[in-house]
C-alpha cells in the first residue's frame, strides 16, 4: 500500500508540473504575440486577411456573372428568328440587354448614350441606380444650339417584355458614382479601422492578465475604453462618409429632369428604334445600335398591332 505522504508529494508535484506547463505555453504565447506585434506583423497579417475576405467575395461573385454570361453568348449564337407571338428565350433576351448603346434622337439633333445592365448583372454603376430588372445610365448631348450643347445625364430603370421584345425605361437620379480611387480609400479605411478594433477587442478579452490569470483592473478599463473610442470614431466616420454621399444624391433628385422611352427592334434588325418623350424630348423618335456588335435581327417585329394594344394599355394604366 502507498505511503499516504508520498501520495500527497505526488499529487503536488504533479499540480506543479501542470502550472510550470502553463506557465510555459502563456510565456511562449505572450513572447510570440509581442514579437509580432513589435515588426508590426501581427497587425500586417490581419490587414491582409481583410482584404482577402474582400477579394475572395469578388472573385465570386465574379465567376458566377461569368458563368451566366457564357450562357447567355451560347444563346446569342443558337438563337433563330423569333416569330411575333413568341416568347422570347429569357437567356438571349438579358444578353441583348448588356453594355453600351449609342445613337440619337430628335431627328438627330441629340446624341446618346446608353449602358445597360440586368438585375442580375452586377455592372460598375448597378449599386448606384435605383433598382428595376433592367437598369442603366444614359447621357444625352443636345445640339439645339450647337455652339452650346447642353448634357443630360441620368440613371435608368425599366423592364424588358419577354412576350412584346419592347424595353421601357424612364430617368432616374443621376448615380452618384465613387472613383476608383475614392473606393481603394474607403476599403482602406475600413480595414485598418476592423484590424483595430480586433486588436483593442483581444486586449478586453485576453489580457492584461498575469502568468496564473489575474486580471489587471485598471489596464482592462483603459483597454474597454480605447476600444469604445475606437469604435466610436469609426461609426462617425462612417456616418459622416454616407452623410456628405446622401447630400450628392439629394442634389442629384433635385436636377432630374423626367424623360421614358419605349424602343423594340428596328426594321432592318441591326438595333434599338422608338420613341422618347419629356420635357427635353417632346415626342421624338430615338435609334440605339449596339458599341459590341450586337444585333436585335432574331427579335420579332414590332407590328403595328403590337403597337396598338400597347399603347391601349397605357391609355389604360394612365387613367387609373
Amino acid at each position: 500500500m502507498l505511503n499516504p505522504d508520498v501520495k500527497g508529494d505526488h499529487s503536488m508535484m504533479s499540480l506543479h508540473k501542470a502550472y510550470g506547463l502553463r506557465l510555459c505555453c502563456l510565456i511562449l504565447l505572450t513572447g510570440f504575440t509581442l514579437a509580432l506585434d513589435a515588426c508590426g506583423l501581427h497587425r500586417t497579417v490581419l490587414l491582409e486577411l481583410e482584404r482577402h475576405e474582400r477579394i475572395a467575395a469578388q472573385e465570386q461573385r465574379e465567376k458566377t456573372l461569368a458563368e451566366i454570361m457564357v450562357r447567355e453568348q451560347e444563346a446569342l449564337a443558337t438563337q433563330t428568328s423569333i416569330r411575333a407571338g413568341e416568347i422570347i428565350p429569357q437567356l438571349y433576351g438579358q444578353a441583348l440587354l448588356q453594355g453600351s448603346w449609342a445613337g440619337s434622337a430628335c431627328n438627330d439633333r441629340v446624341l446618346i448614350e446608353v449602358e445597360l445592365a440586368t438585375a442580375n448583372h452586377e455592372a460598375p454603376f448597378s449599386r448606384y441606380v435605383e433598382p428595376g430588372d433592367v437598369v442603366g445610365i444614359f447621357r444625352a448631348e443636345d445640339h439645339s444650339t450647337p455652339s452650346q450643347p447642353r448634357i443630360i445625364e441620368t440613371g435608368l430603370k425599366g423592364a424588358f417584355t419577354y412576350h412584346e421584345g419592347v424595353l421601357s425605361m424612364e430617368a432616374t437620379p443621376r448615380p452618384v458614382i465613387p472613383t476608383r480611387e475614392e473606393i481603394e480609400e474607403e476599403y482602406r479605411l475600413r480595414d485598418n479601422a476592423a484590424v483595430d478594433i480586433e486588436l483593442a477587442s483581444n486586449e478586453v478579452t485576453y489580457g492584461p492578465r498575469g502568468p496564473w490569470g489575474i486580471e489587471n483592473i485598471e489596464q482592462a478599463e483603459r483597454n474597454r475604453k480605447a476600444l469604445e473610442e475606437l469604435e466610436t470614431r469609426e461609426a462617425l466616420r462612417q456616418k459622416a462618409q454616407a452623410e456628405a454621399y446622401a447630400a450628392k444624391v439629394v442634389a442629384a433628385k433635385a436636377e432630374l429632369v423626367p424623360f421614358r422611352f419605349d424602343i423594340a427592334r428596328d426594321s432592318e434588325g441591326k438595333g434599338w428604334r422608338g420613341f422618347i418623350d419629356g420635357p427635353n424630348f417632346k415626342g421624338c423618335d430615338i435609334r440605339l445600335a449596339s458599341k459590341q456588335g450586337l444585333t436585335t435581327d432574331k427579335l420579332p417585329p414590332f407590328t403595328k398591332q403590337v403597337a396598338l394594344q400597347r399603347a391601349r394599355r397605357q391609355h389604360f394604366a394612365s387613367s387609373q
